[in-house]
């Protein structure tokens, strides 16, 4: 199993907060210092951003290069070249990178199972025609905003193509089965319980809630 922790922004920001997004932009010690937590554990760590924020490539990519990690970044394709967001030249890049890869995060960051069906088909196949012409290759990652989710939302991505689905649903589960939880790292996250997350799984009572709350959620 692999344990997955997910980012949003880094460092200062030259923009105004979303709704809810201030508490999850962590300064740059924080972040090197899960990088190194994350690099000295023995576990299966998989590292997951948020958003598409600027601070992806300009702090988070070359700080995973020199420490040789992988990740995978969500990006927001409506917010492509806008103020404090990745540029395409930017996302391309670090597509391009064996170690890296790009995601979908919709194209406006709203709550997929709040849309009706029009507006959530416009979210997911307009972001990933876009993020497909800008990486020239199909995108089937999909990480969902604000780690929401039902079984609309999975039937829908995977109709498009979406094999591999990411939500905030905490630590690992019992089974493989979509969407893969994520762990988001926040301002007030404890880093010494952080630590033990990252070299030990969590036990088989808090795995067996964190799948029923997951299959609850995906089949209603």
């Amino acid at each position: 199993m692999t344990f997955i922790l997910n980012f949003h922004g880094i460092g200062d920001i030259d923009r105004d907060y979303e709704d809810g997004e201030a508490p999850y932009w962590i300064d740059e010690a924080r972040f090197q210092e899960c990088l190194d937590m994350v690099q000295a554990s023995s576990q299966n760590v998989l590292l997951t951003f948020d958003d598409g924020n600027a601070s992806d490539y300009q702090i988070a990519y070359p700080e995973l290069k020199k420490r040789k990690l992988s990740a995978v970044f969500f990006v927001l394709a409506g917010k492509i070249g806008e103020k404090d967001y990745l540029t395409a030249q930017q996302v391309q890049e670090i597509d391009r990178d064996a170690d890296m890869a790009i995601g979908t995060h919709g194209m406006d960051h709203q709550p997929w199972p709040d849309l009706d069906n029009d507006e959530l088909m416009r979210e997911i196949t307009q972001s990933l025609h876009r993020l497909s012409s800008i990486c020239d290759r199909p995108i089937t990652a999909a990480g969902l905003p604000f780690g929401r989710y039902d079984s609309r939302v999975l039937n829908i991505l995977r109709q498009n193509g979406v094999n591999a689905i990411y939500s905030s649903d905490g630590s690992e589960k019992l089974t493989v089965a979509a969407p893969l939880p994520r762990f988001s790292i926040r301002q007030d996250t404890d880093m010494r319980s952080l630590g033990r997350m990252i070299d030990s799984p969590p036990g088989l009572i808090q795995r067996i809630k964190n799948e029923l709350r997951a299959w609850i959620k995906a089949n209603r």
